[in-house]
């Protein structure tokens, strides 16, 4: 859970991780990032640059939604009181003992009277978590119910397909009985949720009626216990469904089938005779994969959308590369839920890269070994990113105390460093920028003045960090001047001047910073350059 987050940097779980503040008014309301981490609403709005966060923990940039704060951790809230109560329950002194009669006749006076004040309250709140969960459990069965309705409707049209065409019977029946086992999992979990729910109704009645202190505490041990079990439920409904192999494979079996039964007719339409063989699909759909092992973990979900949002973005079809270039409502909205992937595959090698939507554009991040989420949209590396410049790609650059920011560079056409640039930004041949340092500034402080980097190989500037032959020839020489991107020699590194100076001439300048150029001229301000690191790079869409 989320509440584990909370004391990686100091051992008090009320804090926020970052500046240390308790979580307490709106300013300092607990917010959980989408990698689990949680900070406090001050320290996130801290965080923001160019409309990303870094979480202070693990590192990793998010988008900040489109509301401008990310969601508040009622999970952490609801702890953080528990433990204040209990610190509370534990400064008050305990009843005193043995006092004689009077006390006894005091006791049952109180307890006579009703629950305490400050017992009311706690009732008051925790009837208020009890409704949440409620809602939680209506929500998660109407979602269920549809994602059921789902699976019952591709269930008939799939058998209708197997009665239309013989030719994929065998794949057409495999994947009609992954369905139905889908959907004979889905209803256990929806009369439990049901079950859930009729307890918390009943524990609800019983927070409302007034009783003793002593059947108070029983009620709100079995308010905790219960909660408890809810959240587990609600937990594994998320990870659970839907599955998106299964999803997967009924979609592209009914694809194929659809096509190749249109084929059927087109050709029967044509010659106006009973064809003797049924077509096929040029591409026949693999074998459905078996159901996965129940012991198994399952594949990670995404705790952003629900469950018929997971299932439309699987059962949509895939993305094409004119959907980038009209950013259609469906391409943002995958976008927007980091859902988007492209596959580069060389010599049996195959990685892929995160494609964002960062200030309206589309930005595809250098290529990693790590495979996409299950049911994630992907498309070719070569179908989005073009073959060379002129093109405009990206470095984030970062150093101690300093988020990431964007550097954006325009690269120029026709030039072998250009078309090498636009490599490492991408790892189309394998290694990146990603994770260099800069590693050195020639006249800090002084006209001319440039910082140096590029060095994949060493990151000291003696590696050769050559891909293409040829990267002496082109490039544009002329006097110096802030925002030129040029190399020198027959090295691969780089160079981004940062001051001009019209008396120094410089020769190759393959690009030039558009945007960013105020974070370069700090970099090379800042006392040690090779902290400076690009974490991480990519090209603009």
């Amino acid at each position: 859970m989320a509440a584990c987050q909370l004391s990686t940097k100091g051992d008090n779980p009320e804090e926020c991780p970052v500046c240390l503040t308790g979580f307490d008014d709106l300013v300092q309301r607990p917010r959980t990032l989408p990698c689990g981490h949680t900070v406090c609403t001050l320290c996130s709005d801290k965080l923001k640059e160019q409309g990303r966060v870094t979480c202070p923990e693990c590192r990793v940039t998010h988008a900040v939604p489109e509301g401008g704060q990310f969601p508040v951790s009622y999970t952490i809230e609801a702890f953080i009181r528990r433990l204040r109560d209990g610190k509370a329950a534990e400064a008050s002194p305990p009843p005193s003992a043995g006092k004689g009669k009077g006390a006894a006749g005091s006791a049952g006076k109180k307890g006579a009277a009703g629950l305490s004040k400050k017992m009311r309250s706690f009732l008051q709140e925790q009837e208020a978590t009890v409704v949440a969960a409620i809602t939680a459990c209506q929500e998660a069965q109407s979602q269920l119910d549809q994602y059921e309705a789902t699976l019952t409707g591709w269930v008939e049209r799939q058998q209708q397909l197997e009665d239309s065409l013989q030719g994929l019977m065998d794949q057409s029946r495999s994947s009609r009985e992954l369905l139905q086992q889908e959907r004979f999992r889905v209803a256990p979990k929806r009369k439990e949720a049901k079950k859930k729910e009729q307890e918390l109704q009943t524990v609800r009645e019983k927070l409302r009626t007034r009783a003793t202190e002593q059947e108070a505490l029983k009620v709100l041990a079995t308010v905790f216990h219960l909660t408890g079990e809810v959240e587990q439920v609600l937990e594994e409904c998320q990870q659970c469904f839907p599955d998106a192999g299964i999803l997967t494979t009924a979609r592209k079996v009914r694809e194929a089938s659809s096509a190749a039964l249109e084929a059927a007719k087109a050709v029967q339409a044509a010659l106006e005779t009973v064809s003797t063989e049924e077509p096929r699909p040029q591409s026949v759909p693999e074998e459905p994969r078996p159901q996965s092992d129940p012991e198994e973990p399952r594949p990670q979900s995404d705790p952003d959308l629900t469950i018929m949002e997971k299932v439309q973005f699987i059962l949509k079809p895939s993305l094409k590369a004119e959907d980038f270039r009209s950013l259609t409502e469906r391409t943002r909205s995958l976008l927007q839920a980091g859902r988007v992937f492209a596959v580069h595959q060389v010599e049996g090698q195959r990685r892929h890269a995160r494609i964002s939507l960062e200030a309206g554009r589309p930005c595809l991040h250098a290529l990693a070994d790590h495979p996409p989420p299950q049911g994630a949209s992907t498309l070719q590396v070569s179908q989005v990113v073009p073959p060379s410049p002129p093109c405009t790609v990206f470095l984030d650059l970062s150093w101690p105390g300093r988020a990431p920011r964007r550097v954006h560079i325009r690269l120029s056409p026709d030039t072998q460093r250009g078309r090498q640039f636009l490599m490492l930004c991408t790892g189309q041949r394998g290694p990146s920028y990603r994770g260099t340092r800069l590693y050195g500034v020639w006249c800090k402080g002084e006209p001319a003045e440039c910082v140096y980097g590029g060095d994949y190989e060493s990151n000291d500037g003696t590696g050769e960090c050559v891909l293409l032959p040829g990267l002496e020839e082109g490039g544009e020489g002329r006097p110096w001047r802030a925002g030129d991107v040029c190399g020198w020699g027959r090295q691969g590194v780089f160079a981004i001047t940062t001051r001009d100076d019209q008396d120094v001439w410089r020769c190759c300048v393959f690009g030039e910073v558009v945007e960013g150029l105020h974070v370069v001229a700090e970099a090379a301000q800042h006392s040690d350059i090779t902290e400076v690191t690009v974490v991480d790079c990519g090209v603009v869409l």
